[in-house]
């Protein structure tokens, strides 16, 4: 075995694991490229460390100098580890929306975390984006913008797009993944397509989300949704719509549903992001049945940051949603 340097280091080449017990369309070829291996617990590591890295190379962060990012959770934690390593301070910024145990890490991790309320628009200085750029700004902070930071597709365009292409052999025919910061789906994405044109991205959306409906052209119907992480009701800088074959929508409760299934199958623990990239994923299987497929599903994150909402009986029977 491998001795690492440093923490660094093990982020990234996550496992690819084979879904055959929960896969329900055997002619496919079902994958989990399983991100919440990371050692954060999810895939925002990747950016996290690499943005943080390229910032210092180039001189964008300073020395000592404090870290400000708004975060829907997984980011924050990424970032709170390169902030041990690094020697910075860090400043979180989230919508009340983000769960207890994320923001309870993230304090533990050393971070100083803001909570402001959420179901603000895009454009209200009230946002929790809009609120970290000006803390950042107030506190001569370096403010990451993994929304639209160049290094946030880059280090998917450099590290993940190959691991998958490596990992299936250029076998790929289908990425699904959700959008939070688009990231994942657009880097490696990229990657993906030049390297095999006829692979499909598939944007795997919760109900409530306008990110679906503005890729199908249908009306779109913004509500309030339980699934964290991806959706929302704006287009980052870093997501390229153009670049997506097809978007499908997923209720929270078929995304948490999915979520239990896959641990009561195949004994992977993830949260609702997962869950519902998976449901994307089986259901895209179920609706193009004409040759085999080779789908890879990108599960962001570990079930160990949702033990107070969606691995809550009590959190779900308040909100109509049972786990049996």
């Amino acid at each position: 075995m491998e001795i690492l340097d440093s923490l660094a280091a093990a982020v990234g080449n996550t496992p690819m694991i084979r879904l055959d017990r929960i896969n329900r369309v055997k002619c496919h070829d079902l994958l989990a490229k399983c991100e919440f291996m990371n050692p954060g617990g999810s895939v925002k590591d990747r950016i996290a460390f690499y943005m943080v890295e390229e910032a210092k190379k180039d001189g964008t962060l300073k020395p000592g100098q404090l870290i400000v990012e708004a975060t829907g959770g997984n980011t924050g934690i990424g970032l709170a580890l390169v902030a041990k390593l690094t020697g910075h301070k860090l400043v979180t910024v989230m919508s009340e929306k983000v769960g207890r145990d994320k923001v309870h890490l993230m304090q533990v991790l050393g971070a100083e975390t803001i909570v402001v309320p959420g179901g603000k628009l895009i454009d209200d200085p009230d946002h929790f984006i809009n609120q970290g750029k000006r803390i950042a700004q107030e506190r001569d902070g370096w403010y990451v913008s993994q929304f639209d930071n160049k290094h946030n597709l880059e280090a998917h365009y450099r590290f993940t797009g190959p691991e998958i292409w490596q990992q299936t052999e250029g076998r790929v025919d289908v990425l699904v993944a959700g959008i939070g910061t688009g990231g994942t789906i657009c880097g490696a994405g990229r990657f993906l397509k030049e390297k095999k044109p006829s692979v499909k991205l598939v944007l795997a959306d919760p109900e409530g989300s306008m990110l679906a409906d503005w890729l199908n052209k249908t009306e779109p119907h913004p509500n309030s949704y339980l699934v964290e992480g991806i959706g929302g009701d704006f287009i980052a800088g870093n997501v390229n719509m153009e670049m997506i074959d097809a978007a499908i929508h997923i209720d929270d409760k078929t995304s948490i549903e999915t979520a239990y299934e896959l641990l009561d199958k195949e004994g992977m623990f993830v949260g609702s992001s997962s869950g519902c990239v998976l449901a994307a994923a089986m259901r895209y299987g179920e609706l193009n049945t004409e040759k085999p497929l080779t789908i890879v599903a990108v599960l962001p994150d570990t079930g160990r940051l949702y033990m107070e909402t969606i691995y809550s009986s009590a959190w779900l029977e308040s909100r109509l949603i049972s786990s049996k």
